[in-house]
């Protein structure tokens, strides 16, 4: 059985069990409930996945060595009072390790694809691993402004919750994409 915890800081009241948390805002005898949901960014190199973040959520933590970011706590976005919280991982697949290790306690991924490259040999990889190990998972897939991509193609390869298609660098799909995650998971 998971480890319950619960700090009370300032006004709000954190409860954490297992993957789930939850904050309570404590106002004298009030309590609203604000879920958080935790979605993992994950994709090959090079297909916009910090990109996608700055986008949606504007200024982002992350560690970058020689071009590469190599960790990255995006941040958090609240809309209609609904809290999500972004981390990514890195493309390359040398770090599959950190990608391991940042799916433990996941809501949900989000899968970039980049339209301009199609679908590859490490996207499905990528897949694959998020099925073998229950993770539910959408698709956002990028680039659309350069090259659309085969939706049968996509939908031969994964199952996933959703696909939304659109450009990071040119802020489209984003509203789309927010809505899905937003739906799925409050």
């Amino acid at each position: 059985m998971p480890k319950l915890i619960s700090i009370l800081y300032r006004k709000y009241l954190y409860i954490v069990c297992g993957n789930v948390s939850v904050e309570f805002f404590v106002w004298g005898r009030i309590m609203k409930k604000r879920e958080e949901i935790k979605v993992v960014v994950i994709g090959s190199s090079d297909v916009g996945k910090t990109t996608l973040m700055e986008s949606l959520i504007g200024s982002i933590g992350k560690v970058e060595h020689r071009g590469i970011t190599t960790a990255i706590d995006y941040g958090s976005l609240t809309v209609d009072n609904k809290k999500i919280h972004f981390f990514g991982t890195p493309g390359q697949k040398r770090f599959e390790f950190m990608r391991d290790l940042t799916l433990k306690g996941t809501t949900l991924a989000l899968v970039v694809l980049d339209a301009s490259k199609g679908i590859t040999e490490e996207d499905i990889e990528i897949v694959r691993s998020l099925e073998s190990k229950n993770i539910p998972y959408g698709i956002f897939i990028n680039k659309t402004d350069i090259k659309k991509i085969d939706l049968d193609e996509v939908n031969k390869y994964f199952s996933p919750k959703f696909v939304i298609e659109g450009s990071a660098l040119k802020k489209e799909g984003l509203k789309e994409l927010l809505s899905c995650l937003l739906n799925d998971h409050f």
